[in-house]
């Protein structure tokens, strides 16, 4: 297994994780854990994809497949442990549980040729942006408000792209015709950003945080907007993982600044 086929190819997941992780870091302070904490799941990250492979051939891995995906999950298993040892971190372990049930989900949906259903789909967004509690824990040591502030607001972000996603393509589906799952999938879409914009509202209103944060998911609004109404009968999922990053700076940027 070479190098380039450890490497997930998808931009949209690597911002799904490395932003909420940046987040909590933000939130609080950057520290030595934190690096620890980042480079640990980021071994985690590129080592999933090709147990996935391995997994989906039926077959164990060679002895050569074996030593190279050991080689990345064994420093990010100490790295991963050295918090909860030298720092006391210990609901870690409750976090690292609950990474594992969601990998093993994940994997097993892989195995059912459900990779792409819109509930796996979730469950991957709700893994991935459990970094930004985890990496807020890891450094000031505290499960508080704010981390669930920061699991909320990421997860309502990032989880906008799997509507989205999932109302283009079932548009594309049926031939640029809002009818039958489309207009499932449209309502649905609909559903969730009216959902969104008024949980951020309240939020804002009851001084839960700034109101300026809302400023950070403009970028998302208008490309659900833009894409209800849109005509178009083709999609590159290259473009939309691009997009994501782009938007992912914007709404990180504004936690930046805005976020207490």
């Amino acid at each position: 297994m070479t190098l380039r086929e450890f490497i997930p190819k998808e931009h949209g997941a690597w911002a799904m994780w490395i932003v909420p992780m940046l987040s909590g870091a933000i939130a609080t302070r950057f520290s030595g854990w934190f690096f620890d904490f980042f480079l640990a799941f980021a071994l985690l990250y590129v080592v999933h994809h090709p147990i996935v492979r391995i997994v989906k051939r039926k077959k164990p891995p060679d002895r050569n497949e074996f030593r190279q995906v050991a080689g990345l999950a064994l420093p990010a298993f100490l790295m991963g442990l050295a918090p909860v040892i030298l720092a006391g971190r210990l609901w870690l372990i409750v976090f690292g549980a609950i990474e594992i049930l969601l990998f093993t989900v994940s994997v097993n949906n892989f195995l059912d040729r459900e990779q792409r259903s819109f509930i796996n789909e979730l469950e991957i967004v709700v893994a991935l942006t459990l970094t930004a509690p985890a990496a807020y824990y890891v450094v000031s040591g505290e499960l508080n408000s704010i981390a669930a502030e920061l699991f909320l607001m990421n997860f309502l972000f990032f989880g906008s792209s799997v509507f989205y996603v999932k109302m283009r393509i079932e548009f594309l589906k049926n031939k640029g015709k809002w009818e039958g799952e489309a207009k499932k999938a449209l309502a649905m879409t609909v559903g969730y950003h009216v959902f969104l914009v008024a949980i951020l509202i309240s939020a804002a209103v009851l001084n839960l945080f700034s109101p300026w944060l809302l400023v950070g998911f403009i970028p998302v609004l208008v490309q659900v907007i833009g894409g209800t109404f849109s005509a178009k009968t083709k999609m590159s999922f290259s473009r939309l993982g691009v997009a994501l990053v782009l938007e992912s700076v914007v709404f990180l940027g504004v936690l930046g600044i805005f976020f207490r």
